[in-house]
């Protein structure tokens, strides 16, 4: 059974006189688990004047990893507050946490809430963290907690991919497109829900393989794709002057393409878009760079722009906390899935597992493949 919020019974929690988190002090490119270590400290904060959390569920990203690699734009601020010998930060910049202790006066939040961290770079991967202020925490009651430990980052930029940069109009005549590659992937997933929620048709492309129908049957049945077609399609010509049209139907625009790929990937979405339309690149899975056509800029006044929620968030924190609440009630509806058939679920025994068992567990998330790593803590 996936677990869900569920309010704490104890009314005076015990809180550890050390808590334990997974460190870093240096970079390595080459091995990223190198540098991580278990760390047990005392918490430097008076804890009977602050918010206590207790980790629930982190996953693990690729931000994180590059974060440990040194290579990510973002990186925390390393202070010897974790009882090394040299600067560290926590590892992780996402994940969902339940509240055990409120100062006096503290009225956002009760004992037994689950909350994330409005902000990257707080230190995710640690069993418990401290807060000074409920502003610096959104809360997520309401989420499963697979939904919940990755809403921060997928679920946030799907949101604002969809929402914040286009303005629809499918009050018309109905028939408004984005266009995605990599449509396979979590975020992928993720808008395209978020689009069917909002009258928003979307055009999936995803690599060829052997499973193709197959794969393509389950992103329209069951996340929500209008229609999906491979990226051998994708750069076809002759497909995009004689079946696309047939596929998008009449007076189609086509007003936003999304782009995590980059390469010939990018430039044959941007090629499906209406005159002066806006592409979003928020990745570069081919590790190619981004190739555009100089007559779609000249000629039909394309905008090719950069997404990271890093930023965005930095910039405009409330953007956060209404996709949050948005997301939030497209679950409680239906009409957004639990990430949990996407996710390995790596568990966190907290009685019972040694701080080797701990950091191996971890390094093995790093190091694995296939699905999303999350480290949920047994409590």
């Amino acid at each position: 059974m996936i677990p869900t919020f569920k309010r704490m019974m104890s009314s005076k929690p015990t809180i550890p006189k050390q808590f334990k988190s997974l460190v870093y002090s240096s970079h390595s490119v080459e091995d990223p688990t190198s540098v991580l270590t278990l760390q047990r400290y005392t918490p430097k904060e008076d804890l009977t004047k602050s918010i206590v959390l207790r980790s629930l569920a982190f996953p693990i990203n690729p931000s994180d990893i590059n974060q440990l690699q040194g290579v990510y734009p973002s990186l925390p601020e390393k202070t010897l507050d974790y009882s090394t010998k040299a600067p560290s930060a926590i590892a992780g910049n996402e994940g969902v946490f339940e509240v055990v202790s409120i100062p006096e006066g503290e009225t956002d939040l009760v004992q037994g809430d689950w909350v994330i961290p409005l902000e990257a770079n707080q230190g995710t991967w640690s069993d418990y963290r401290v807060f000074a202020n409920s502003s610096d925490l959104i809360k997520v009651n309401d989420l499963d907690l697979y939904t919940a430990a990755t809403i921060s980052v997928n679920g946030c930029t799907a949101y604002q991919l969809v929402k914040n940069y286009v303005n629809w109009d499918v009050q018309s005549l109905g028939n408004e497109w984005l266009v995605q590659n990599a449509g396979t992937s979590g975020v992928s997933k993720m808008v395209s829900q978020i689009a069917k929620a909002n009258g928003i048709k979307t055009l999936s492309v995803i690599r060829d393989r052997d499973d193709f129908d197959e794969v393509a049957s389950t992103l329209e049945k069951k996340y929500g794709a209008t229609k999906v077609i491979s990226e051998t399609q994708n750069n076809d010509k002759q497909f995009n002057k004689e079946e696309l049209p047939k596929i998008l139907g009449s007076h189609a625009r086509v007003r936003l393409a999304l782009n995590s790929v980059g390469g010939k990937s990018s430039s044959a979405i941007a090629r499906k878009l209406e005159n002066d339309a806006l592409m979003l690149t928020y990745g570069g899975m081919s590790k190619q760079p981004v190739t555009l056509p100089t007559s779609l800029h000249i000629f039909k006044g394309l905008t090719s722009k950069g997404f990271w929620i890093t930023k965005n968030v930095k910039e405009r924190p409330q953007d956060k906390i209404d996709a949050v609440q948005n997301i939030t009630e497209m679950y409680k509806d239906g009409t957004f899935l639990s990430p949990r058939d996407e996710i390995e679920k790596l568990q966190w025994d907290v009685r019972r597992a040694s701080d080797n068992d701990i950091l191996e567990l971890v390094k093995a998330g790093i190091r694995g493949k296939g699905k999303k790593k999350v480290v949920a803590l047994q409590w």
